[in-house]
């Protein structure tokens, strides 16, 4: 066993504290680092929509189908599709756009409050916005398939 003085033994009592803070701040920096670049759903997983109101047309589910209003030519096959599409997105986070956003809500079931998505476009960038602070990168062709669902 070393001998140490009781100030020897506090130092290196300190010292280990401080290594063991190092250690965890560093952890801590790199699940951020990895969150930033992990991929996450348009949609939270399992969703179930009922409505997805958009700026110029609503989707709305009817029994096991789906109707537009207005009626924008599509049936339900690529309705469905439409939908399934959109939840299947996995997009990378984004840094907050400026602009006017494009606002949509959607309610999915077992939630009260619909759940608000705005699109926003700057130069050439596009990104969402889920809720308050959840930004995420949108390419051109997904900004425009948001705007107005097409075969």
């Amino acid at each position: 066993m070393v001998k140490l003085s009781r100030k020897g033994w506090n130092n290196v009592i300190i010292i280990a504290v401080l290594v063991v803070i190092v250690l965890l701040h560093r952890l801590e920096q790199a699940q951020q680092a990895n969150s930033a670049q992990r991929l996450h759903g348009l949609l939270p997983e399992g969703a179930v929509v009922l409505t997805w109101q958009g700026p110029s047309w609503t989707l709305e589910r009817m029994g096991q189908g789906w109707r537009t209003v207005p009626d924008l030519g599509l049936d339900n096959a690529a309705l469905s599709r439409q939908v399934e599409l959109w939840q299947g997105w996995q997009l990378l986070p984004s840094e907050p756009l400026r602009g006017t956003p494009v606002e949509f809500r959607l309610w999915l079931a077992g939630q009260g409050e619909p759940l608000s998505l705005a699109l926003y476009q700057d130069n050439g960038r596009y990104a969402v916005r889920l809720g308050q602070d959840r930004w995420l990168t949108l390419s051109t062709e997904q900004y425009r398939a948001l705007l107005k669902p097409t075969p």
